[in-house]
């Protein structure tokens, strides 16, 4: 009779554990399968902004004149160095000396001209900084906004490192992105009004769900002891 009862009892525990990974797995297969995913070309979307673009002809324009003032630089040093080598022969220790200190300089102020123009925090890093970096924001801060809006589990980067062998247009969203860059502030405010509702709706339902599953949870182990009280 014992040994009857808890074979029963294991075999009821069994049965829930059997029932809930059931439940569990069904439920990660459905989320799976309603996953949303889309991608963003956000060249594209900064291309169709007419100041990011009038942002980039500057900075551009910028880089061209600090290459220019470099490949001089350069065109100097190697004129310093043929007329250098042509008349060493002639030129004594001292003056020879003196000419290879100067070339030596004038190597390091070109070190120096290419950090200061292109180096990890140059001119090109600020004025790109202040020029460029906004409008990517921008960019960035409308896809999470539609991403939210129209509920996507994943966007990618078309342009980004990840290797996209194929792209089905329909999952494209560049457009919409550029559209609610476009749109006016005061239906921004709107839509992200609508947002926040959204989010404060999907946290109550979030909090009534563990609500129910921690009555579900006390239930199981209140029956649990239920039936140990009764297999004494």
């Amino acid at each position: 009779m014992i040994i009857s009862s808890i074979i029963n009892t294991f075999i009821k525990k069994l049965f829930l554990v059997i029932v809930f990974c059931a439940f569990s797995i069904q439920a990660q297969i459905q989320q799976q399968q309603l996953q949303r995913i889309g991608f963003v070309d956000m060249e594209y979307v900064l291309e169709q902004i007419p100041s990011y673009t009038n942002a980039q002809d500057k900075l551009n324009a910028e880089t061209t004149l600090w290459k220019k003032n470099l490949d001089k630089m350069y065109l100097k040093l190697e004129t310093l160095k043929k007329e250098y080598l042509n008349e060493k022969p002639l030129l004594t220790e001292d003056l020879i000396e003196d000419r290879e200190v100067e070339i030596k300089n004038y190597e390091n102020e070109i070190v120096k001209a290419e950090n200061t123009y292109f180096g990890v925090e140059g001119k090109l890093f600020e004025l790109r900084k202040k020029l460029v970096t906004p409008y990517q924001d921008l960019v960035y801060n409308a896809v999470q906004t539609v991403a939210k809006l129209r509920k996507y589990d994943m966007i990618f980067e078309k342009s980004s490192s990840i290797v996209m062998l194929y792209t089905n247009n329909n999952y494209d969203i560049s457009d919409l992105v550029l559209k609610y860059i476009q749109k006016s502030e005061k239906e921004i405010e709107a839509e992200e009004a609508q947002l926040k509702k959204e989010e404060a709706r999907k946290a109550r339902e979030k909090r009534i769900e563990e609500q129910r599953q921690k009555r579900e949870e006390l239930r199981i182990k209140r029956e649990e002891e239920r039936q140990k009280r009764l297999n004494k």
